[in-house]
């Protein structure tokens, strides 16, 4: 019996070298990540060891550090504490960065279902981000 369903025609594949190449792109993306997050780490520790100083860490301190101007300007005159605040941020934004291209992987595979679970986790990762900006806890 023959039919005329799409459902028995076979859908468009990735090409196994182009799922290869996402993949890689992910695995590359990690490792930069990791990489440039010790760096930044590693130029912070040695300021900190050759020129010591004093850091209150109370929470106004702690707070004034917190904005772009401080932490370029800290980057600038080798401020220990800009450099590790920067390889935070980075290390914090390497997963979430892994999640959007997962959902561009997981696309171009024509994996739908892990498009929704990814496309998940990143709506969870926003909420999270945005109800903690609000102040909710």
């Amino acid at each position: 019996m023959i039919t005329n369903s799409t459902k028995d025609q076979p859908q468009p594949v990735a090409s196994p070298q182009a799922e290869e190449n996402v993949y890689s792109d992910v695995y590359r993306l990690l490792i930069a990540g990791m990489v440039v997050t010790n760096i930044l780490f590693v130029i912070g520790l040695v300021l900190a060891l050759l020129h010591p100083h004093y850091f209150p860490l109370s929470a106004d301190w702690v707070r004034s550090q917190y904005h772009w101007r401080t932490v370029a300007s800290g980057l600038m005159h080798g401020n220990p504490s800009s450099y590790m605040m920067l390889g935070t941020l980075l290390l914090i934004l390497t997963p979430i960065a892994r999640v959007l291209v997962s959902i561009y992987a997981f696309w171009v595979d024509h994996d739908r279902k892990y498009v929704v679970v990814t496309l998940i986790v990143m709506i969870v990762i926003i909420l999270t981000v945005v109800l903690g900006r609000l102040g909710l806890q």
